[in-house]
């Protein structure tokens, strides 16, 4: 009987492949019916060249007396593919596998086969007694696998502590049919609902995970956070009020310390006051401000009248960046604020007609000392920044029914920078624990985030700064570190001190640390305080004269208590609206998909065109990328009216490594265009000429140099069109249609002019500059 060696379709690539790999056809037992002790073994391919010994040949199967090879006879020129095995002994009616193996026979650490032979094909089963009759069939009977158990009916529906309690009581029901005991202290059933607790509280987890995956369905502001941050998108965390505090006093010279508190005004309550305790006098939900430096208060800035000259109906100018302040106010410096208030109604000279709104700051840029050389009145000029200019005039003195009414409008000086915020000190965070995250959250909220206070270049620069520069108030000591807070850890290493904190829907602060690998991981047991600065957004932004309490800091120099008598008015004169709140999750779910789209590298000639024409100034731009010997450069070419200098510097950022930047204008190409107008009989040409001036070359007009672009082509119809339109113009012929570089061009003839990819088209019709184009009319007809 014929035994063939492992697969078909391994045999098939074997016998096909030209590689010398070789492998086993078919094996045969020679001999008597049931008791041959000889094997035969066909090759694949011409097994002449193979060197097999008994020790090659191993024999396995159920047999208590192992069978052996005991002698090979290699194959032959007229059998070439043959090879004969001799054996100890011929074998039971059990199974046997003969195998091909690599070196000594039975050793078990060699099971790989002999070199040139498949391993797939090195081994074949087969039987001795095949051939034996038998009165029954032979093939052993195939018992079809046992039908799977069915399922249990489980509702894998239940998530909460009730379902799943059922769920096991059912299932225990069917499994342990005679426990029938459901009394709350029986030991099954506390088991069972332990269970279910267990189950109930992995199930929230579960759901809280898949909820929290993604930035559609994530309920925490968190977790939107951090899935912005993988797409570069930064949440804005708020930003804390700023307000300018003007303090009336009676004292000349006193110092204002930093951290000195401003409170609303509050009835029954004097306007300054000290001790550990005053702060208790105002309720939590009160926003308090913050001195950020120190201050020196002076009498004679309380109330500042104007000089006005001598003139009765004085006014300073909007958009004015000077005055004159009456009298020699040697207290005041440059960086100092003013504050300009009308107090009068120019229209009365009643106080309570005062407008609120006519109130604005200016910060000084110089104070000149002077006089008035007719009267020799002692007078301070006063100068600051364009930034600060008044929107609005301020009416300085008036006359009404021939009374002249002085001081109208004041300025206030003794002004303090504040903003929104009181800190907390020495807050004793929880244990770092010793496996667990560490994400502590802080006792009070919300986190004040600020931008840093330094110098600016006008009150309006103070009073709306950029909130996206806004970082937390915050810092952790600790097993003498300091720690300090970052946006993200990702630029952090292993031994940096920093930690983020992360702001929750509702306001409150967790604190995330390090792993160790991006940024330091606090040591087990290690016990951090903080100190933190709360009170942060729009609650911070108060109306005009809100404020009307200052709670003093501890007294400078120590040891002297600070005079509070002195402080007599606390006010705030200008509205407060620099607080921002915290980014909505609403709005990170519906921007922050889109931050990544922003280009920040130019690659093609338009990126560069599209790129220039976002900078300010930059009315429109082309980009062209040239080879210039050794590197391409982008000349980027922008309209007459853009700043070159203010567009190299940006769009260098912006360039391809190896790319050079180059700003160049765009090449103006004057038109001469000439139209003759019939005038239609009843108008007269002259309001014909001015109409079609003005729609020609007017602000709105078809030759505004706003309206063309680069590459534009000029059309003959269009020009037609606009001139036929004008009421009174019988009819319009094109006479000329031409460019002032190239004379000969017929654009008439033609019906329009194309332009160059980098020439912009101009018809200004302006005698001072002829080469930005001619625009003549010709009239006839009408009256």
């Amino acid at each position: 009987m014929i035994y063939p060696g492992g697969q078909p379709t391994r045999r098939a690539l074997v016998q096909a492949s030209a590689a010398p790999v070789n492998g086993i056809d078919y094996l045969e037992v020679l001999g008597p019916i049931g008791g041959g002790t000889q094997l035969s073994i066909t090759f694949l391919k011409d097994a002449t060249s193979l060197p097999l010994t008994r020790e090659n040949i191993v024999i396995t199967g159920d047999d208590p007396v192992p069978v052996a090879a005991t002698h090979v006879t290699p194959a032959t020129a007229p059998d070439p593919k043959v090879i004969v095995v001799d054996l100890n002994r011929t074998g039971g009616f059990a199974p046997y596998t003969l195998t091909l193996v690599a070196g000594t026979s039975g050793s078990p650490g060699i099971p790989d086969p002999p070199d040139g032979i498949d391993p797939v094909l090195s081994s074949v089963t087969f039987s001795f007694k095949a051939g034996c009759p038998s009165h029954a069939d032979c093939r052993p009977a195939v018992t079809p696998p046992s039908a799977p158990p069915a399922p249990p009916d489980i509702n894998y529906l239940a998530r909460d502590y009730d379902g799943l309690r059922q769920v096991m009581l059912d299932r225990l029901a069917v499994l342990v049919p005679d426990w029938t005991e459901r009394h709350a202290a029986d030991l099954g059933v506390v088991l069972t609902e332990t269970l279910a607790y267990a189950a109930d509280h992995l199930s929230y987890a579960q759901d809280a995970v898949g909820t929290e995956s993604y930035l559609g369905t994530a309920r925490s502001r968190i977790s939107l956070r951090r899935h912005a941050r993988l797409v570069d998108y930064r949440v804005g965390e708020g930003c804390n009020a700023r307000m300018l505090v003007t303090i009336a006093t009676t004292a000349d010279s006193q110092l204002l310390p930093a951290g000195t508190l401003f409170y609303p005004a509050t009835p029954g309550l004097p306007a300054a006051l000290t001790g550990a305790a005053a702060s208790s006098l105002f309720p939590g939900t009160v926003p308090a401000f913050a001195a950020l430096r120190d201050a020196t208060v002076h009498a004679e800035q309380n109330a500042i009248p104007f000089y006005t000259w001598g003139d009765d109906n004085f006014t300073l100018p909007a958009g004015a960046t000077g005055a004159t302040l009456a009298g020699h106010r040697a207290s005041l410096r440059p960086g100092d604020v003013l504050v300009f208030e009308e107090v009068l109604g120019p229209g009365t000279g009643v106080p309570g007609d005062a407008d609120p709104a006519h109130r604005c700051a200016v910060l000084l840029d110089d104070v000149r000392l002077a006089a008035d050389p007719l009267t020799g009145d002692p007078v301070t000029w006063i100068n600051w920044k364009a930034a600060d200019a008044p929107r609005f005039p301020f009416h300085l003195s008036v006359t009404l029914g021939g009374t002249v009414i002085a001081g109208v409008s004041v300025a206030r000086g003794n002004v303090v920078f504040a903003d929104h915020g009181t800190w907390i000190d020495g807050e004793e965070l929880p244990p770092v624990p010793a496996s667990e995250p560490y994400y502590p959250r802080l006792a009070s909220s919300p986190l004040t985030f600020s931008v840093p206070f330094t110098d600016f270049a006008s009150a309006t620069a103070f009073l709306a700064p950029d909130t996206r520069l806004a970082a937390p108030a915050i810092i952790l000591t600790g097993g003498g570190t300091t720690w300090a807070p970052e946006p993200d850890l990702l630029t952090s290493t292993g031994a940096d001190p920093r930690f983020v904190p992360e702001i929750e829907r509702e306001g409150s602060v967790c604190l995330r640390f390090g792993d160790g690998q991006h940024g330091a991981r606090p040591d087990p047991g290690q016990k951090l305080t903080a100190r933190y600065r709360v009170g942060s957004g729009t609650a911070g932004n108060v109306g005009r004269d809100a404020l009307g309490h200052a709670v003093l800091a501890p007294p400078v120099p120590p040891g002297t208590p600070f005079p509070v008598h002195v402080i007599t008015g606390v006010r705030n004169p200008l509205p407060v609206t620099s607080g921002v709140d915290p980014e909505p999750m609403e709005h990170i779910r519906r921007f922050a998909p889109y931050a990544f789209q922003t280009q920040a590298r130019c690659v093609t000639e338009d990126d560069y065109g599209l790129q220039a024409a976002l900078l300010p100034g930059v009315h429109q731009a082309r980009g062209t990328l040239r080879w210039t010997g050794s590197w391409y450069t982008s000349f980027v070419s922008v309209d007459p009216d853009a700043a070159a200098p203010g567009v190299s510097e940006p769009m260098d950022r912006l360039r391809m490594l190896g790319t050079d930047v180059a700003t160049e204008a765009a090449i103006i190409v004057g038109l001469r265009i000439e139209l003759a107008i019939c005038v239609a009989a009843g108008y007269f040409q002259s309001d014909v000429y001015a109409a079609l001036m003005t729609r020609f070359t007017g602000s709105d007009g078809i030759l505004d140099p706003a309206g063309f672009t680069f590459g534009q082509t000029i059309y003959a119809s269009r020009l037609v069109a606009t001139a036929q339109a004008v009421e009174g113009v019988a009819s319009v012929t094109l006479t000329t249609l031409s460019r002032l570089d190239r004379p000969w061009v017929d654009g008439a003839a033609d019906g329009f002019i194309t332009l160059g990819r980098l020439e912009i088209p101009r018809c200004d019709n302006d005698p001072d500059h002829l080469d930005h184009g001619l625009f003549t009319l010709t009239m006839d007809g009408g009256k």
